[in-house]
């Protein structure tokens, strides 16, 4: 197809352009446009170079690309570049630009260039995603359209509506985890915990083919800054993985079919959102961090501090003290570090007090200063943490932000914005201690734990976030699994007294070689107690804690032990390795006792090897414990891992 001398000209000042040299850029599009006065084409890229001039562009390229939208109103290039004018222009002026043009731009494509991506990254309120609705509703039966349109009428509550387009999704793209998320959002919104299960387990599995990060997106709000790092380096296939864990560490009952932590964190976010959605207009305080600095930073001047300070001093008489009170008066109060240009309160389209809502819940309490302050307290675990908000994103009020005031208010509001919990009382805090032994067949390891004197119930989850095993059992028995080699997520719920406690965290499950010499873990007990695995373990003390008036039996297994003539020798030394506490709190370890023996036993594979300690060998303190072997038969060397306890 020939082109003519005009369309050359144009290519060449898109060359200029893209080179950045746009002052001859400039000349040869307004040539085109003088000679082409009705042809919006010259206009478009005109407009594109004033777009990209230094400093004063924006204004000039948003009049002339609205010269060609009147030109040629069904081509959706004007409308989209008049966009990145006002996202370029910045604050409330360029966001109403921007979003007018959008709205322009989907109507007549919905795929558009970045166009939608470009909407969702404005700020929006109930009235604008209706008016979204309507606009996407042109695009019915178009798939990704109806995805969009079904989302906002989520956000809008309106699930009657949305809840047949999603459905319709999910049958038109079996393989797309966005419906699914969002129908199980809808459901879950509602309380329908147990009918979202299965559909949200259906989106984690398909999660390597979430391209628009939906799942991401719907839980990034509770993620802790290792999860938020963590994602970003994923591989696609990795992803159903690290969300089934994600939420493996949040199941508050492990007794429970449904894991009643993602119902609660969709509930609360949609109340967050309902109650602390951010402001418009003013947008400068989350777009930039020159803005906030200029603004006051996460802190508050000094003279608005001790202002707040002292009116919280006369109010509030139930406040637990600091130490650092009189500082914070004096308004020299440490302000939360914020070091990234746009804040994560863009992500998640809430204010601070939103955010943290999303991860802990309505607070214990809450102090309403005046319409533009107000504090919350939590009372938890750690102990009471508290957080001060103040309107700060602009003179004219604008979103509540952390304005520490006080001292410690800062590394509260940090503990709080980082982590979270279930809404469950969690108060017990729970002891336990692994063991580990080579299981029947080799192949796989015999893992127990044993509590402190709570009835417990616990999992193991694979890699995958799957369940690999599971038991409980009575207070004073021991837990027992037996899984294959590997690392695993923990989670263990622990009662007592009516109390209740948790743990989720990481455990490595050693594998025991074949034909290498290793050492099982120990096993410790006090009394007269037979030198067998099963005796010890249901003798096993209460956290660790053993009384010196007894005999101490200790106990472990050798595999892979040399053999000649049908017998096995090896020399086996005990370190106990004692530790005091000094007045100001350090640990002293100032003595070790060794206990050697050699023995010669008939080849067994395992061998079981036990010491008992008559009362008052050992003095009353707290004691590591190693085992170390020397195989006299091959020369190998193992040794256990350590074990701490203490004698009283």
């Amino acid at each position: 197809m020939q082109q003519t001398p005009a369309s050359l000209s144009l290519r060449q000042a898109e060359s200029l352009l893209a080179a950045g040299r746009l002052e001859p850029a400039r000349r040869i599009a307004e040539r085109v446009a003088r000679e082409r006065p009705d042809d919006p084409t010259p206009l478009i890229v005109l407009g594109r170079v004033w777009l990209a001039w230094p400093a004063f562009g924006r204004y000039t390229a948003d009049s002339i690309l609205a010269r060609a939208e009147a030109l040629d109103p069904g081509d959706p290039a004007p409308p989209y570049y008049r966009a990145l004018a006002g996202l370029r222009l910045g604050g409330d002026d360029g966001e109403s630009m921007a979003r007018h043009s959008l709205v322009r731009v989907l109507a007549l494509e919905p795929h558009y260039r970045n166009a939608w991506a470009l909407w969702e990254s404005l700020y929006r309120d109930d009235r604008d995603r209706a008016t979204m609705v309507g606009v996407l509703a042109r695009h019915a039966g178009d798939p990704a359209a109806d995805l969009w349109r079904a989302g906002l009428l989520v956000e809008l509550r309106r699930y009657a509506e949305a809840v047949p387009l999603l459905d319709s999704g999910v049958a038109a793209a079996p393989d797309d985890p966005a419906p699914r998320a969002w129908l199980a959002r809808a459901l879950l919104e509602q309380g329908c915990d147990s009918a979202a299960a299965p559909v949200y387990a259906a989106a984690l599995r398909r999660a390597a083919a979430d391209t628009g990060a939906v799942l991401w997106r719907q839980v990034r709000s509770i993620a802790s800054p290792a999860e938020r790092a963590g994602y970003a380096a994923l591989r696609p296939d990795e992803r159903p993985a690290f969300l089934r864990l994600f939420w493996d560490r949040r199941n508050p009952d492990l007794r429970d079919a449904v894991n009643a932590r993602i119902g609660e964190h969709f509930r609360r976010l949609a109340e967050a959102h309902r109650e602390f959605a951010l402001l418009h207009p003013l947008s400068r305080w989350n777009h930039s961090r020159l803005w906030r600095t200029i603004m006051g930073g996460l802190g508050t001047p000094p003279g608005e501090a001790a202002e707040l300070a002292a009116v919280r001093s006369n109010v509030d008489e139930t406040r637990q003290p600091r130490i650092a009170d009189a500082a914070g008066a004096a308004g020299d109060v440490p302000r939360l570090d914020d070091s990234s240009q746009a804040t994560v309160n863009l992500e998640d389209g809430l204010d601070d007090r939103g955010r943290i809502l999303v991860r802990y819940g309505e607070p214990q309490r809450r102090q309403v200063w005046s319409t533009d302050a107000e504090t919350w307290w939590y009372d938890l675990p750690q102990g009471q943490f508290e957080v001060t908000f103040v309107r700060r994103t602009s003179d004219l009020g604008g979103d509540e932000v952390v304005t520490p005031v006080v001292a410690g208010e800062a590394q509260d509001a940090r503990y709080l914005l980082d982590t979270d919990r279930p809404s469950i009382d969690a108060t017990l805090t729970t002891f336990f201690w692994p063991a580990a032994f080579r299981a029947a067949g080799g192949d796989s390891t015999a893992f127990d734990l044993f509590p402190d004197s709570v009835s417990a119930l616990a999992v193991l989850y694979d890699a995958a976030g799957r369940e690999a095993a599971r038991d409980s059992a009575p207070a004073g028995q021991p837990l027992h699994f037996v899984v294959a080699p590997g690392s695993f997520l923990l989670a263990l719920d622990a009662a007592r007294d009516g109390r209740i406690g948790l743990f989720r965290g990481p455990v490595t499950v050693p594998w025991f070689r074949p034909d290498t010499l290793t050492v099982s873990s120990l096993l410790v007990a006090g009394g007269a107690v037979a030198p067998t695995r099963a005796a010890l373990e249901a003798a096993a003390p209460a956290a660790l804690r053993l009384s010196e008036g007894r005999p101490l039996r200790v106990y472990a297994e050798l595999y892979g032990l040399g053999r000649r003539d049908g017998v096995a020798r090896y020399d086996a030394m005990y370190r106990f390795e004692r530790a005091t506490h000094s007045w100001f709190g350090a640990v002293t370890h100032h003595r070790i006792i060794v206990i050697t023996f050699r023995r010669t036993i008939p080849a067994a594979d395992p061998a079981h090897e036990s010491l008992m300690i008559d009362p008052g060998r050992l003095p009353r303190g707290h004691y590591t414990l190693v085992l170390e072997i020397r195989d006299a038969v091959t020369g190998a060397h193992a040794s256990s891992g350590t074990l701490d306890f203490d004698l009283r």
